[in-house]
């Protein structure tokens, strides 16, 4: 089976789960998980401020821009760059189309701000996968020095768990708000990854 066929069935199989999940908390009160998890709630709130704020939109865009131009420095293909920013605009219309399907309510004790709109599945734990996790697996296979491969791949997953437990730590969602988004941002980004694949193979995207 070629990497590909694997990236598809992974693909598929996350997508399954995201929904099933949805179809859970959407018509039942917050699982034992979500309980349990609200003891995160209120620590460290600066920080927590700080990364759900990093997976907003300008930050998101300044990053955006950053990204391209440092791929551009490089001579690396800025088809890259340009496809993990669509990625992350198409993948964000979708997790709010998500949410208006599964209708699950916020938890009432928040901080910061006043998260609106519904809160499964998690926005910013889908963007931590598909902007800066695209962004480290990019990086792994750019021809840069092993231990340039090796920081971005450890900046990238605090990054991601950073955004994910700000999530918590703000009262902006339940633990099972930001598992959902995980689990649909990685089938998304393998989903993304695969088609990159087909294009390569194709000839019309190069590297």
């Amino acid at each position: 089976m070629t990497l590909e066929n694997r990236l598809w069935i992974a693909a598929v199989a996350a997508m399954l789960a995201f929904v099933a999940l949805g179809l859970v908390v959407s018509r039942a009160t917050p699982m034992r998980l979500d309980v349990e998890a609200e003891t995160l709630r209120g620590s460290a709130t600066p920080l927590a401020i700080f990364f759900t704020q990093s997976g907003r939109s300008w930050p998101l865009l300044a990053l955006a821009i950053v990204g391209t131009l440092l791929f551009a420095i490089g001579r690396w293909p800025l088809w890259i760059p340009l496809g993990i920013f669509v990625s992350q605009l198409l993948s964000q219309g979708i997790v709010e189309g998500a949410k208006r399907v599964f209708v699950r309510a916020r938890p009432d004790d928040w901080l910061f701000a006043h998260e609106h709109g519904y809160s499964y599945p998690s926005g910013h734990a889908c963007t931590a996968i598909v902007f800066f996790g695209a962004y480290a697996l990019a990086g792994s296979q750019l021809p840069l020095a092993r231990g340039w491969k090796i920081g971005i791949t450890i900046a990238a997953a605090i990054w991601i768990v950073g955004i994910d437990w700000s999530r918590i730590a703000l009262g902006a969602h339940y633990l099972t708000d930001v598992i959902g988004g995980t689990v649909f941002g990685i089938g998304w980004l393998c989903g993304v990854t695969a088609l990159a694949l087909r294009l390569i193979a194709s000839g019309r995207l190069t590297v």
